[in-house]
């Protein structure tokens, strides 16, 4: 099973916290990503659960706070957890652009601006997701495969069948099982018999969609629009 995309909120301001929240627990309820959400009102109070064991995949971080600010607070978060992508949030501009010094992956202005938070969240658990293989089970062992090698996975009688550069393989899991387990990666179900990775969508047409590799798939008129609009808005990114 995999594990949850572990997600901390830290804010001074109590109305600012439960905000960014609840649109950040909407957005990763909407792109069906498992998060698990912790939310602090002071650098205190995060580095201790940190001191303690906490590792996050993501903070969003407020860059005013009362006791260090945000810079301060990355620094000393980056020294113990390299892994973790910051988003900084903060009304002072002039501070938070300074978030090239801790590496972060984005800064956000308040009043906080609901589409700009949801790129930032799936741009940092693409990042997380593409370089994690994922297990499946396929000729009565298991095969691990990084999601970003994964041309299209289509339904071939009772199996689902892996596509790569290189390589096809089948595997027992559904292909709506294996479009949960890929969820904000950048695939989109076009077709009830197939999934597809956008990274290697050359062209699409509202009857089919042509990789790279020249294989041309088929896309539903119940799904055209739909997966339409994943596709362009992977392209955003």
């Amino acid at each position: 099973m995999n594990q949850p995309y572990y997600i901390a909120v830290c804010d001074d301001e109590e109305n600012d916290r439960k905000q960014i929240r609840e649109m950040a627990e909407e957005i990763c309820g909407q792109e069906r990503i498992e998060a698990d959400f912790s939310s602090f009102s002071s650098a205190g109070a995060l580095l201790e659960e940190i001191e303690k064991g906490g590792k996050y995949d993501l903070l969003l971080l407020d860059v005013m706070l009362p006791e260090t600010d945000g810079i301060r607070l990355s620094e000393k978060i980056r020294e113990s957890w390299m892994e973790t992508e910051i988003v900084l949030i903060s009304r002072n501009r002039e501070m938070a652009l300074r978030g090239y010094e801790v590496a972060a992956a984005r800064y956000l202005a308040k009043p906080l601006d609901e589409a700009k938070l949801r790129e930032a969240v799936l741009f940092c658990y693409q990042k997380k997701q593409s370089s994690k293989a994922v297990l499946l089970p396929s000729g009565g062992g298991i095969r691990s495969v990084f999601p970003k090698d994964i041309y299209d996975i289509e339904i071939v009688g009772r199996k689902s069948r892996v596509r790569l550069e290189r390589e096809e393989w089948d595997t027992s899991l559904s292909i709506s099982r294996l479009e949960e387990m890929l969820s904000g990666q950048g695939f989109i179900r076009c077709h009830q018999s197939f999934l597809v990775n956008c990274r290697y969508i050359r062209s699409f047409s509202a009857s089919e969609i042509e990789l790279i590799d020249g294989k041309r798939i088929p896309v539903s008129k119940h799904r055209v629009r739909e997966a339409r609009a994943a596709f362009f808005d992977y392209m955003k990114h």
